[in-house]
């Protein structure tokens, strides 16, 4: 790879980095509901439920969100469900409905509400910077070690301008479709720096092979 070619791919990488970065600045993260302030509704049911009924009614209820609904407890006895915000109205008609579909007997007043705020974006993704780094810093000295006849310096620099290039260009249109950031979101995140990984270790590997 000529000194050209390696000058026009980093132009390209950093026009994409500073593309994505005004992106993700002026459009900002769409957290999923776990990771922004809402509201937690339990309700008892002394008995272990399924929640497939509990999902259709919820869906029906809450048409402008995606509720969160799981049961917990040791006999997963209680129904918990998570939401942006739930009003009066919508408390009533969620018991309502329950009442209905299992023939119970619940009023408003059974139902416990619980309050989360925010969740900083910082305090998310702090979990995995330190992996993160270390992870990068040995695949890095891989490439270095086994593509060293490919120059050291520019190896390591065209896997690390790849990956970072990626991951923001991921990051920018999760943000220009509002893609929620949650835990699969960070799952397809690394499987994108897996993928890039396996596809510049194919290509220098062909690179080895023509000298």
């Amino acid at each position: 790879m000529d000194i050209k070619r390696i000058l026009k791919y980093a132009a390209i990488i950093t026009a994409f980095v500073i593309a994505g970065i005004l992106i993700i600045v002026l459009n900002k993260f769409e957290y999923s509901v776990n990771y922004s302030k809402n509201e937690r509704l339990e309700l008892d049911f002394k008995k272990s439920i399924a929640i497939g009924d509990i999902i259709e009614i919820t869906n029906s209820i809450y048409t402008d969100q995606m509720p969160i609904v799981r049961t917990i407890g040791e006999m997963e006895e209680v129904l918990s469900i998570t939401v942006r915000n739930s009003t009066d109205e919508q408390n009533e008609e969620l018991i309502n409905k329950i009442n209905e579909k299992f023939e119970t007997n619940f009023t408003v007043s059974d139902l416990k509400l619980y309050y989360s705020s925010n969740v900083r974006g910082a305090d998310i993704i702090s979990p995995y910077i330190a992996p993160g780094i270390i992870s990068i810093l040995i695949i890095l000295i891989f490439f270095a070690i086994r593509y060293r006849k490919l120059g050291r310096i520019k190896i390591c620099g065209i896997v690390f301008g790849t990956v970072i290039g990626a991951e923001i260009l991921y990051m920018a249109l999760s943000s220009l479709f509002r893609m929620e950031i949650n835990e699969a979101s960070m799952a397809g995140g690394i499987t994108i720096a897996i993928f890039c990984f396996i596809y510049m270790a194919n290509n220098f590997e062909k690179m080895l092979g023509t000298k």
